[in-house]
């Protein structure tokens, strides 16, 4: 979604309406809404909720006008709340008629006291509204919680979770993104299907390197990129004394910034391994960096899943985000207090210095290592100047990643923390505990997902998994508790096996 820089997700706004069955009090349905309007109220959610008779759906003409309401208010989400039984045709007709997601809630009861004259049933009353929604096709537009049977404070939090959701899906199914050039010859699986990443709703704008040397081109001869210039070297004090080098860095963010408020792009990916530094004269991941920090995340070697993959965790996060590598194994001599940590879930991920630099200790600008052996090697670097290197934060992290599965989308999730300890290597670099990674790596990634991932720098992996629902993916990953074995896992020789 096409924000202002320094904006990490969307504003979003949630409708709420209820439901009652005619054979039940419609007065238990209102009460019962109210102190759900009040506990969001307390939570810090503000709600829109139809005027009128249509507040409390009993009708087909009800629901059909609480849904004309909340869309015409600009409602992105609705809450449909059973106050009690509910009517089940009339539930799964508003859903019909507000093409947009909706989150299903049915109120617990509240006291034994008020068993006689004031139970609801919407225990009961959700099983056929789910039915009657499920027999329309409309499934798929419906969030119903791992708890779906609520008191008002519970569906406070569940509301906020909600909110969570419809960031991602708001953003995602509203985005565009630009891919720079073609993806490079030795990155063949950040290749992407167009159908895939167009069944979420993300638009892609195919542009050449030409068209980003020609940008470069028109605003070296406008000399627009001085401000910028003197804005990096005060962030950063470790750029090099050499104004014309500087002038290369900026004018690329300038371009990259053109091209974003030209085509309201959401985020950016550039063919960068080679071609690129040999046609603008840097590596971009000091810029990369900056724009990622103000919200707008650009991905390298031309890896559109990636870029999605890095705008869903920014919209989960509502934080700037990295795509790193899974890369390397961490030795046990790397630090004594790896000692308790089991190894084989540790990672160390990196890349070459495209992090935001919040996101860092003690960031400083160098050269990228490996592409000097290959480009510069027996000369001062020069072109494969410009990463941002240094330690990650210690914070805890979700590394999620996604990949075409014929014209759909699949993905995993996994939560860890990236430990506040040295990783004695360059680049942008982190060493991240993630439980279960071993046996995830080995039964997950290998053979479904290439060696790139989003991290985002909070546990949001609840949310990105339902929004993933919402979102039509075919397949989400997590990884499976220590006792339960991934299919084709071989128990008696991996990591199951009995000690």
């Amino acid at each position: 979604m096409y924000l202002p820089l320094g904006t990490y997700s969307p504003e979003i706004k949630l409708g709420l309406v209820s439901a009652s069955r005619n054979c039940f009090p419609r007065a238990l349905s209102e009460e019962r809404a109210q102190r759900l309007l009040e506990a969001a109220r307390a939570a810090g959610i503000a709600l829109t909720t139809p005027e009128g008779e249509c507040a409390v759906v009993e009708t087909k003409e009800h629901a059909v006008e609480a849904a004309r309401q909340l869309r015409a208010a600009g409602c992105d989400a609705v809450v449909f709340y059973l106050g009690n039984f509910s009517p089940e045709i009339e539930d799964a007709w508003f859903i019909k008629n507000f093409d947009r997601p909706v989150m299903l809630l049915a109120a617990a009861e509240e006291s034994g006291s008020s068993l006689l004259q004031k139970r609801g049933d919407a225990l009961c009353g959700l099983l056929s509204a789910a039915l009657g929604v499920g027999k329309r096709g409309l499934l798929g537009r419906v969030h119903i919680p791992e708890a779906p049977v609520v008191s008002a404070v519970e569906g406070a939090a569940e509301i906020a979770h909600f909110l969570k959701i419809v960031k991602i899906v708001k953003g995602t199914g509203n985005a565009t993104v630009g891919l720079f050039g073609p993806r490079p010859r030795d990155f063949e699986t950040c290749n992407y299907n167009l159908a895939s990443v167009n069944s979420i709703g993300v638009e892609v704008e195919e542009l050449g390197l030409f068209d980003l040397q020609n940008e470069v081109r028109r605003i070296k001869e406008s000399e627009g990129a001085a401000e910028i210039a003197a804005e990096m070297k005060s962030e950063l004090p470790s750029i090099p004394d050499d104004v014309e080098f500087v002038g290369r860095l900026s004018t690329y963010e300038k371009a990259m910034k053109a091209f974003r408020d030209r085509l309201k792009l959401s985020g950016a990916a550039t063919q960068c391994w080679s071609e690129q530094e040999f046609s603008l004269r840097h590596v971009p991941c000091y810029i990369n960096g900056r724009m990622a920090q103000g919200g707008f995340p650009i991905a390298c070697e031309n890896d559109c899943y990636s870029l999605i993959s890095e705008l869903c965790a920014q919209y989960a996060s509502d934080n700037a985000v990295a795509i790193l590598d899974i890369n390397h194994s961490i030795p046990k001599d790397l630090h004594e207090s790896l000692a308790g940590y089991p190894l084989a879930d540790m990672v160390g991920m990196f890349h070459c210095g495209n992090a935001a630099p919040k996101l860092l200790k003690n960031p400083e600008m160098k050269y990228q290592v490996i592409m000097k052996r290959l480009m510069e090697p027996e000369t001062p670097a020069d072109i494969t100047r410009g990463t941002l290197e240094g330690q990650f934060i210690g914070s805890p992290i979700t590394v999620v990643q996604m990949h075409g599965v014929g014209d759909k989308m699949r993905a995993y999730i996994i939560e860890g923390h990236f430990l506040d300890l040295d990783p004695k290597t360059f680049g942008a670099t982190g060493t991240a505990y993630l439980p279960g990674f071993g046996r995830f790596y080995r039964h997950v990634l290998l053979g479904r997902f290439h060696h790139h991932a989003a991290v985002a720098f909070s546990h949001c992996g609840a949310a990105l998994f339902d929004a993933f629902k919402l979102l039509g993916f075919a397949e989400v990953f997590t990884p499976n508790p220590d006792c339960v074995p991934y299919p084709g896992e071989n128990v008696f020789r991996g990591m199951l096996k009995a000690k």
